[in-house]
């Protein structure tokens, strides 16, 4: 957990008080959204607002978890509770604050080339701030978060990430192919960007805050290389293939991975580039059939990683180690591959909903989601939009009772050593130093089921 000095807060996390309104232990109910056009320009403001009586879904359960430790901080998404008398909101004049709100923007892709593709990382954060605003909001101030449309287009993300920056206190849990547009502007304006990134630039934005971190060094990789090692150790790999899509972002992400590759130990024998467009990756299969690939490796959104698994299933072929990338994660996933999906390995830094009996915080998320995004997928994307939205809120208690832009980021600067009470494994946003810990999950039977280790993360 992360410790902060919560100057607006109890010891009681948000994920414990979201299992005392699931279990019928707190008198207010279900938050609901209102939500309303911002002038025309294409943001959106969301809202969360409690309802009376109690809450009956009974799914937030689970045992005590433990985490990390930051620079400076209090213990890791304990900073909610009960707002003390010195957390009443005091002049309240800065970017994004009033004395009854705090607005948050998000630059998401929402449509363009792969419609909806960051749709289930604006549900995460929204997910995370019905349940604060639930529960009283931060200081007695409601959480508003208003969002925009990059449209897969890296000007309008640039555009619309400084059209917000003058509006809104921080950036959590943006989700876009395209984040380099407004990479710049995060830093030029000074304004925190706790969300994942994407490209390289955004990467290496000194206001990014990612809740998986890269590391910008030239040679660093992309954290992969203990997840590949482990596959190599258990299963015994001795040739692999990276498939990807051949756009500019997933090129960008090709060298990092060939690095993972080479500290693992094992050797790529082929990249597979395809259209952003294709659909049909039989030749593909075909020759990684033939050239006998024992790991394949993708870097592609995961309708493409569905459609290349029944490729594999439709030229008689699974790889030893059909390790798709994490982005794999989610029933999305499960429901297009169909039986193909059997069998596919991937490495989490995070918790998932399947292990809400024993994570607090993946049974508050588990029952949040439901409630804000009903039907969604809840995957990679989502996950980790809630875990940027846990980051923000202990980072916005512990900034005291008139935060400003930079004081989020003064805050932010003490992440060096966050789990946010078990969500996560120990990553440290604030040097961008990638995570050394994870688990493995397997699709079997039609879900995905965790295999190492039997509990927590493997360091």
């Amino acid at each position: 957990m992360l410790a902060a000095t919560a100057a607006c807060g109890s010891r009681l996390s948000e994920e414990e008080r979201a299992l005392a309104v699931a279990t019928g232990q707190s008198s207010t109910g279900q938050g609901t959204q209102e939500v309303a056009t911002d002038g025309g320009d294409g943001a959106t403001e969301v809202t969360a607002a409690p309802t009376e009586g109690p809450v009956t879904d009974g799914s937030a359960t689970g045992g005590d978890t433990t985490g990390g430790t930051t620079t400076g901080g209090t213990e890791g998404g304990t900073a909610g509770g009960a707002d003390p008398a010195a957390c009443k909101p005091g002049a309240a004049s800065s970017t994004g604050v009033t004395p009854t709100e705090i607005k948050v923007g998000n630059v998401s892709q929402i449509t363009g080339l792969v419609p909806g593709f960051g749709q289930t990382g604006v549900n995460g954060v929204k997910a995370y701030f019905n349940m604060v605003n639930n529960a009283g909001g931060v200081c007695g101030r409601k959480l508003t978060l208003v969002t925009a449309d990059d449209r897969f287009q890296t000007a309008t993300n640039r555009a619309e990430t400084e059209k917000l920056a003058g509006q809104v206190i921080a950036f959590v849990g943006n989700t876009s192919v395209v984040d380099d547009g407004g990479a710049p502007v995060i830093d030029a304006k000074g304004v925190a960007d706790i969300s994942l990134a994407t490209t390289p630039p955004r990467v290496s934005a000194k206001n990014n805050f990612s809740p998986n971190p890269i590391d910008p060094t030239p040679g660093a990789g992309n954290g992969v290389d203990k997840v590949l090692r482990y596959f190599d150790t258990t299963q015994g790999v001795a040739s692999a293939a990276i498939f990807y899509q051949d756009a500019a972002v997933a090129a960008s992400q090709v060298p990092a991975a060939e690095i993972a590759f080479q500290k693992a130990g094992i050797p790529v024998v082929k990249k597979y580039n395809v259209a952003p467009t294709a659909t049909n990756f039989r030749s593909e299969a075909t020759d990684m059939k033939n050239k006998n690939i024992e790991l394949v490796y993708t870097i592609a959104e995961v309708n493409a990683i569905s459609n290349l698994a029944k490729a594999f299933a439709d030229v008689g072929y699974f790889p030893k180690v059909p390790f798709y990338g994490a982005q794999t994660y989610g029933q999305k996933f499960i429901e297009l591959a169909g039986p193909a999906a059997e069998g596919t390995e991937i490495g989490l830094i995070f918790a998932v909903p399947e292990e809400k009996a024993t994570v607090p915080g993946m049974a508050a998320f588990d029952t949040w989601y439901k409630r804000t995004a009903s039907g969604a997928d809840a995957d990679f994307f989502a996950v980790l939009s809630w875990v940027a939205a846990d980051m923000f809120v202990t980072a916005l208690r512990a900034a005291g009772p008139d935060p400003t832009q930079a004081t989020i980021i003064a805050q932010m600067n003490t992440f060096t050593a966050y789990t946010g009470g078990g969500i996560v494994a120990t990553i440290n946003p604030a040097q961008k130093k990638q995570p050394t810990c994870f688990q493995i999950l397997e699709v079997k039977g039609g879900r995905w089921i965790k295999q190492h280790p039997a509990t927590g993360f493997a360091c």
